[in-house]
C-alpha cells in the first residue's frame, strides 16, 4: 500500500541518535516515508549518508544540502517540499514519535475532516548509569494535551494561547502544514515566534485532538547547558520585541479574519488579548513555579553542593510521583497489563540497547 504519512526528521550532529531512531523504524514502523533534513557538518553528514544505507528496506530520502547555520523552520519548510503523501508529521532525531500514534493519528484524521493536527501523549525519558556502570531507563511525565474543538477559529485560537503546548510534532495535513511554513519564514525570523506561529496557524484553521496513546517520547540530558536562543524578555530588553509581534500579530490577523467573520482589525484586537493572556500566564507560572522557588530556597543557604542536590532530586520525585497518582495513564503506562505497554517497552529497550553501543 502506498504510505500515507512522511516522517520528517531534522537532524544537525547528532548521528548515533539517528542511526538510533532509524533503526527504531526499521524494527517498528515502515508503512511511512522518511525524509532527513541534514544540516550537520560535512564529516558527521558522510556519517549519516553510511548509517541510512544500512536501512534500505526503509524508503529514505536524505536532504544533505543544507547549511550547518540555516534556521531550523527553512530546513523543515525546504523538506515539505519533497513531501507527496496527504499527511506529514516531524520528528527530532533524539526522539521517538510511536509508529502507532502516527497511524491513529492519520485513521483519525482520514475520519475527521474538520481536524487539521492530531498527536496523543508523551513522556520524557533519560538514562542514569547505576553504582555498578548499568544503564537504567528514567520516564517522567511530559505535556498533557487537551483537544480543542472548537467550532469557530477565534475560540480555538484564544483557548490554545491559554492553554499553549506546541503542536510541531503532532501529525498534520500536508497541504496545510506546507502553507503554514511558508508563512512561518515569510512573518518569522527566531525561534519563539517560530514556534509559536504555526501552533497558533494550526487551530485557526481547524480543530486539534489529542488521541488517548503513548504518541510521544522525548530524550532529556540532565546537566545540559539548556535554552541558549533569545526569549520574549531578551527581545522586550533589546527592543526588538514590537517589530517581531507586529508581523506575527499581522498574520495571525489575516488567517484569522479569513476563517471568521471577523475583520483583519478585530482580529488583531483578539490576537492583542490573547497574546498578553499568554505571556502574563507563561512568566506568572515560571515565578509560581515550585521547583522554581525551592531552587532559589536552597541557592541561598549556605549548604554544601551535594546537599542541595540531593534536596531538589528528592522534591522532583514527590511533585512526578503526585502527578503520577492523578493521572491512570502515568500511573500505568509502565505495566505489562497497560494497552501503553507495548510500545512504552520497545522505546525502553531500544534505547537501552543502543546505550550499550555507545
Amino acid at each position: 500500500m502506498k504510505p500515507k504519512c512522511t516522517a520528517i526528521i531534522p537532524t544537525y550532529n547528532r548521528p548515533n541518535r539517528l542511526r538510533r531512531l532509524l533503526d527504531y523504524y526499521n524494527k517498528y514502523g515502515k508503512g511511512f516515508n522518511i525524509i532527513i533534513a541534514d544540516s550537520s557538518s560535512n564529516e558527521n553528514k558522510k556519517l549519516n549518508k553510511k548509517n541510512i544505507s544500512l536501512f534500505s528496506s526503509l524508503n529514505i530520502l536524505h536532504l544533505d544540502n543544507h547549511p550547518s547555520k540555516i534556521l531550523p523552520y527553512y530546513k523543515v519548510c525546504d523538506a515539505l517540499n519533497y513531501v507527496n503523501t496527504k499527511y506529514s508529521v516531524f520528528c527530532a532525531d533524539d526522539d521517538f514519535i510511536t509508529p502507532n500514534g502516527i497511524n491513529k493519528s492519520v485513521d483519525f484524521l482520514e475520519k475527521n475532516p474538520d481536524f487539521t493536527v492530531a498527536q496523543g501523549y508523551y513522556i520524557t525519558f533519560y538514562l542514569k548509569p547505576s553504582k555498578k556502570g548499568k544503564q537504567h531507563f528514567y520516564w517522567a511525565p511530559y505535556c498533557s494535551y487537551n483537544s480543542i474543538s472548537f467550532p469557530d477559529a477565534k475560540s480555538r485560537l484564544a483557548f490554545h494561547f491559554s492553554n499553549y503546548l506546541p503542536t510541531f510534532y503532532a501529525v498534520h495535513r500536508t497541504d496545510l502544514l506546507k502553507k503554514i511554513f511558508k508563512e512561518t519564514i515569510k512573518y518569522t525570523n527566531d525561534a519563539m515566534f517560530g514556534e509559536l506561529l504555526p501552533s497558533m496557524l494550526d487551530v485557526i484553521y481547524g480543530k486539534m485532538k489529542c488521541l488517548d496513546t503513548l504518541y510521544g517520547s522525548r530524550e532529556v540530558i540532565p546537566n545540559s547547558g539548556g535554552r541558549t536562543s533569545k526569549t520574549f524578555k531578551d527581545f522586550i530588553k533589546e527592543g526588538t520585541y514590537d517589530k517581531k509581534y507586529a508581523k506575527f500579530r499581522e498574520c495571525l490577523s489575516i488567517h484569522l479574519s479569513k476563517k471568521s467573520k471577523l475583520t483583519v482589525e478585530e482580529s488583531k484586537k483578539v490576537v492583542d488579548d490573547a497574546m498578553s493572556s499568554y505571556l502574563k500566564k507563561v512568566y506568572e507560572k515560571h515565578y509560581n513555579n515550585r521547583l522554581v522557588k525551592m531552587k532559589k530556597i536552597l541557592d541561598n543557604l549556605p549548604l554544601p553542593s551535594w546537599m542541595s542536590e540531593q534536596i531538589k532530586m528528592a522534591y522532583r520525585k514527590l511533585i512526578f510521583l503526585k502527578k503520577v497518582r492523578m493521572d491512570p495513564f502515568w500511573n500505568s503506562i509502565d505495566k505489562p497489563s497497560s494497552k501503553y505497554y507495548d510500545d512504552f517497552n520497545k522505546i525502553r529497550n531500544h534505547v537501552l540497547l543502543y546505550s550499550k553501543k555507545q
